[in-house]
Parts: C-alpha cells; structure tokens; sequence
C-alpha cells in the first residue's frame, strides 16, 4: 500500500504559521512570568541594596552618625520604597520577516522623582526643636561631592544633643560633605552599583523563570 502526501501550502506559509503558533507560546509564557519575576528580582534587589557598603554605614557606622538616623529601620523603609518602583512589563511578541522579536522590560526608580522615595519621611531627618531638615537620602544618591553644610564638621563620639546618639556638627573653617567613598550622581549612586552588582543573577533568574513557563 502507498501513500501520498501533498502540501497545500507553501514554504512562506509554513514559515509563517511556525512562527505564529511560537509568538504565542512566547507571549504566553512572558505573561506568566511577570508576577514570579517581579517578586524574585525585587528580592535580589533588596539583598544587593544590603550587601552594598552603604547600607552598613547607614545603619551601624559613619553615615547613621553623620545624617542623624535615629531609627535605623527608616533605611530598610527606603530601600523597600526603592524597590517597590520595579515594575516588570511583557513587550508585545512581532513576527519581523523570519524571525521574532519582543521581550521582558523591567524599570526601576524613575529618574525624574525616585518614585517619591526621596520625598518620603523615611529619607528624611528632621530635627523639631532646631526647625530644619536634612534629606539625606537625596544627599547620598545624587549631591555627589558638591558642599552641603557650609562652615561646619562633623565631631564624632557620645554626645546628647546628637540625633543618632554618636555625632554633632560643629562650626568649622571646612565644609561638611557625604564622606566620599560613599558619594553618588544620578548615574552611579548606591542603588544602580547595587543593581549593577546583581545582573547576572537578575538575567539568570528572567531565563529559568520563562523557561519554566514554556
């Protein structure tokens, strides 16, 4: 007995219900791996934000004493509102001539407002008595270098005027700046070395999420 088989399409048609029957199954997969993503590279983020030397300082060292963090569970505050700004968005699946294109974006910490993490009042000492306030996390992540406090140092050790228990400030010929190992622009701050410091596991952790979901 013979058989025969006669295609009535063409290569191009072929072609081209391959590539839609794998859109599909991309963008579906892309689509269940939004939630599982946003959850893992949030937690990724917070433990590279907390292995950064600036999140030591802030909470146990030179910079709690010389911002005046009295409560050092406002960082944790700040760093969980940091995170809180990724967010995870599928791009539409496009069948371009042979080939697919589209993807994942994730964006975190809009440039222009910090996602308010800067205006909360975890980032920012405030001092009743004197009348004033030091936002400090908008010092540490984008004043650089550039001069804070004019005509006045930092004088560490025990002292009960001190807001953080270990520091005032005191009239001084030099000016007071965020200690420089610990200075940051808008392009390279605590949070994007953080970040930096997590690529690989962030892009490893995109593939076997979306894999799994295939």
């Amino acid at each position: 007995m013979k058989f025969s088989v006669s295609l009535l399409e063409s290569d191009q048609q072929i072609r081209g219900l391959i590539l839609d029957n794998l859109s599909q199954q991309i963008s579906s997969s892309l689509q269940k791996s939004v939630n599982p993503l946003t959850q893992s590279i949030k937690a990724i983020i917070t433990k590279a934000l907390e292995s950064q030397p600036e999140y030591q300082s802030l909470t146990s060292g030179q910079l709690r004493k010389e911002f005046g963090i009295a409560n050092v569970n406002n960082v944790n505050i700040v760093i969980n509102n940091l995170v809180n700004t990724l967010v995870v968005k599928v791009l539409p699946i496009k069948i371009i001539n042979s080939g697919i294109s589209g993807g994942i974006s994730i964006e975190m910490i809009p440039s222009d407002t910090f996602g308010g993490a800067l205006s909360d009042a975890s980032a920012i000492v405030v001092d009743e008595n004197k009348g004033y306030s030091l936002p400090w996390l908008e010092w540490l992540l984008l004043r650089g270098t550039d001069i804070i406090v004019r005509n006045y140092s930092v004088k560490l050790g025990p002292n009960p005027n001190s807001r953080s228990g270990d520091a005032i400030m005191v009239s001084s010929s030099n000016n007071w700046r965020v200690p420089p190992e610990f200075v940051g622009t808008q392009r390279n701050n605590w949070t994007t070395r953080a970040i930096e410091s997590a690529e690989d596991e962030i892009i490893n952790t995109i593939r076997s999420t979306v894999e799994r979901n295939i």
